[in-house]
């Protein structure tokens, strides 16, 4: 059976997905949601990284679930507070929001948990490539970003068990959090412990590498063009 397995695919592939998501009612949701409840079946401890991940967020939920509850125009939920009701529209682009931000969240775990980070640093120095021709160094910038994500999940790990009983309270807690963790990581890329880098040579993409990209850059496409 074919495989999904090359790297830049995954990668240019979760990138169209992210831009797709977001121009998507339900149903393009769905087909969205169909594959992903089979990998989570398939690989639960990743599945467990993704929800894990998705909760540290929920402040971040609660932001979106306010902008859209008050200051989407739409019909008042509840007619007697007026301008202080919440909308009916903004129910739903919220909800939809929400969770179109979990299928990007729940993809992108996916992508870094079940790829090499050396295959990683692969499909993005291949994707980057063509930056080559403008004089721009795209393997250093790949390399980095590479060791960067392969140093964050690590990094989450340390600091949930030493703040394990320490619980962050509101948003700008949470986003500060995720901004230093970052920061850090992209700090200690340079002298940070880990295993030599090894760039793989790409293999060689079969139908499947080339089919869904492919597809969603159509559906892409066709969306920007409606």
């Amino acid at each position: 059976m074919p495989a999904f397995t090359n790297p830049a695919s995954r990668i240019l592939s979760l990138a169209l997905l992210t831009v797709l998501v977001n121009t998507q009612g339900w149903f393009g949701l769905l087909i969205f949601l169909l594959p992903l409840i089979t990998l989570f079946y398939q690989y639960p401890a990743t599945g467990r990284q993704a929800v894990l991940l998705a909760r540290r967020l929920r402040w971040f939920y609660l932001s979106i679930l306010i902008l859209y509850l008050w200051f989407y125009p739409g019909t008042e939920m509840v007619p007697m507070l007026g301008n202080f009701s919440p909308t009916i529209e903004g129910v739903k682009q919220a909800v939809l929001r929400i969770t179109s931000l979990l299928i990007v969240i729940s993809y992108s775990v996916l992508l870094v948990q079940l790829t090499s980070r050396d295959d990683i640093i692969s499909g993005i120095q291949f994707i980057l490539s063509p930056l080559a021709y403008f004089g721009i160094d795209s393997n250093r910038f790949a390399l980095r970003l590479g060791l960067v994500l392969s140093i964050v999940p690590e990094m989450m790990a340390n600091q949930s068990l030493a703040n394990s009983q320490k619980k962050s309270r509101n948003l700008s807690d949470v986003l500060d959090q995720a901004a230093g963790l970052v920061k850090r990581a992209d700090e200690q890329s340079s002298d940070y412990e880990y295993k030599p880098v090894v760039v793989n040579k790409l293999r060689r993409p079969g139908i499947i590498d080339i089919l869904v990209p492919l597809m969603l850059f159509t559906w892409l496409l066709k969306v920007q063009l409606h």
